[in-house]
């Protein structure tokens, strides 16, 4: 074996062993760790509705500005974890330290553009979106510190990204378990004030974040060199690689776009909705949080797939990649019926959970029993997304995302909502049918890419 084919880098082998013990060791800790980044944000709004509407208000308006910085590192990992999976799994060992380091490169510049742009185009954002006085103040004031840890959020991502690429999910886990944990007691501190500090309203939430993800994010590259998958041997490999950087990107924009597309999707959903009313928003936006719940083991699949197929991929396996397919879709599919079965029986409990508005209720639960049947198509659209980022071919991602959040919503919605005037429930109708289009799109065209692996040498 030649030098660079060996593995000094103290990686776990995915090539070999259990498939269905790997999905295990990689997925569960994942969909842990996400279960707890949710229930910290549910933190961050409790204490922010604790010192007032307007705060509370403040945070939800921040959300758009705020996934500009999660979509870019998000998007990045993603790129990057494919590029660094795929080299693991070929042994190329020079390639895989060469992909780490300009990651990290990269992800730096890109947090001075954030915090850049950030810091001048925030405000006007915030008056498009109708902030003025004391509302627009406290927007500023929470993204203030955000923009200034937008480095931190990038390296903590990027680090999650080459340590599932090298099989371990159980560190960003434990990071954001801690994370959790640390809001209980940062939140209310900074916010109120007290042991030596002022109180600092919400922009405490913002602070209490930013050195949480400054502690968390220190560790995973602290444990990333500890490793050895980032070494300054030589230096040099952190010096910008334009060639390096371009394949870097041609990963990582399409994934980007797919998590900012979110945003677009909420918001052609809720320009319709607003024609039947704030109770028909507010029930929209409880029904989507309940979905993410329900929708938490997909992000650990999503990882599973990301970290075997990649360095099966490399490594030329690709029965083992058809199996891990196999076996996550299998599992997405099993576990996503039982939870949408108890969602659809339990679906007024679930939403007296979050609202005791009748009508709010009363039409969330209309649209959680539209949507918890076809909730199988997202499970099946992010894992079959995952195999093809991880295979290297991400730009597909990109063509799903635009059709299924904006180019096939619009006319659905407007046909029945503007032109016909049909009731809401032919919103969650719209909703639901474009979802199950665009997956059928997605396993056929996924499937056929995936019955060529190994046919044309990739």
């Amino acid at each position: 074996m030649n030098a660079t084919s060996t593995k000094p880098f103290k990686t776990r082998d995915l090539t070999t062993g259990s498939i269905l013990r790997h999905i295990r060791d990689i997925a569960l800790p994942s969909s842990i760790g996400l279960f707890f980044q949710t229930m910290y944000n549910v933190v961050d709004s409790f204490y922010a509705g604790k010192l007032s509407t307007v705060a509370l208000a403040a945070l939800g308006l921040s959300f758009p500005v705020f996934l500009l910085i999660i979509a870019t590192g998000g998007g990045l990992s993603r790129g990057a974890s494919a590029l660094i999976a795929n080299a693991i799994g070929a042994g190329e060992t020079e390639k895989q330290k060469r992909f780490v380091a300009q990651s990290y490169s990269l992800g730096f510049l890109l947090a001075l553009v954030l915090t850049t742009t950030g810091f001048l185009t925030s405000t006007p954002i915030f008056r498009l979106m109708g902030a003025e006085g004391e509302y627009l103040a406290a927007a500023q004031a929470y993204m203030t510190p955000i923009f200034c840890g937008s480095i931190f959020f990038i390296a903590a991502s990027l680090s999650n990204a080459i340590l599932i690429a090298s099989g371990d999910s159980k560190t960003y886990s434990k990071v954001l378990i801690s994370g959790f944990l640390g809001n209980l007691v940062l939140d209310p501190w900074f916010m109120y004030g007290g042991y030596g500090l002022p109180a600092m309203g919400i922009a405490g939430i913002g602070w209490a974040t930013v050195i949480l993800i400054m502690l968390g994010s220190s560790w995973m590259v602290w444990t990333v060199v500890r490793r050895g998958l980032l070494t300054f041997d030589p230096w040099q490999n952190l010096l910008p690689d334009w060639s390096v950087y371009s394949e870097i990107l041609r990963q990582a924009v399409p994934a980007s776009f797919n998590i900012m597309s979110v945003a677009l999707g909420f918001f052609v959903t809720t320009f319709f909705l607003k024609q039947f009313g704030e109770a028909a928003v507010a029930a929209f936006g409880v029904t989507t949080r309940i979905e993410q719940i329900g929708l938490l083991t997909t992000v650990g699949l999503y990882s599973s797939i990301m970290a075997l197929v990649g360095q099966n991929n490399g490594a030329g396996n690709f029965e083992r990649v058809h199996e891990t397919m196999r076996w996550c879709n299998r599992i997405g599919l099993a576990m996503n019926l039982t939870i949408s079965v108890l969602m659809f029986v339990f679906a007024e409990r679930l939403m007296r959970v979050f609202s005791s508005d009748q009508e709010v209720v009363s039409m969330g639960v209309t649209c959680l029993r539209v949507i918890m049947p076809i909730e199988w198509s997202y499970v099946m659209t992010s894992t079959h997304l995952a195999m093809l980022q991880a295979v290297k071919r991400p730009m597909y991602g990109l063509f799903e995302s635009i059709l299924r959040k904006v180019l096939l919503p619009l006319p659905c919605l407007w046909l029945c909502v503007t032109l016909y005037q049909l009731p809401i429930n032919w919103v969650w109708y719209c909703v639901a049918v474009t979802n199950v289009a665009m997956t059928i799109v997605t396993v056929v065209y996924a499937q056929t890419m995936l019955r060529t692996l190994g046919r044309d040498g990739e």
